[in-house]
């Protein structure tokens, strides 16, 4: 699983219309066909261009459901006010995301706000 990197400070915006955004840090390259696979729970994988494979680790339950209907996305790579990169992803939703999330050291809400 070293191919994945871990996104876990990134924010999820919505917008007036409804629509979502994801703010992350800016990455090395270029993006290219970026979409987002997602299966509801608490983890995504942003697949940025073949290269980059990033976990957006630990999807707040609050916006599952709005992330769940969308079609596409809008990311936004900024360090501070300084923007980057902005562009559209398209959402692939999947009735399970194939990583064993485990292996990469993540858990779920759940287990999280058990302990």
């Amino acid at each position: 699983m070293s191919d994945y990197t871990t996104e876990d400070n990134f924010l999820i915006a919505e917008g007036a219309r409804g629509e979502l955004y994801f703010l992350l840090r800016p990455k090395k390259d270029e993006p290219n066909h970026p979409y987002i696979i997602y299966d509801g729970l608490d983890h995504a994988v942003f697949i940025r261009n073949n290269e980059q494979k990033i976990i957006l680790d630990y999807i707040n339950p609050e916006v599952r459901d709005k992330l769940r209907k969308s079609q596409e996305v809008y990311v936004i790579e900024s360090i501070h006010d300084n923007i980057k990169e902005v562009y559209s992803a398209k959402m692939q939703m999947v009735e399970k995301i194939p990583v064993d999330w485990g292996k990469i050291g993540l858990k779920t809400w759940e287990e999280i706000s058990l302990n």
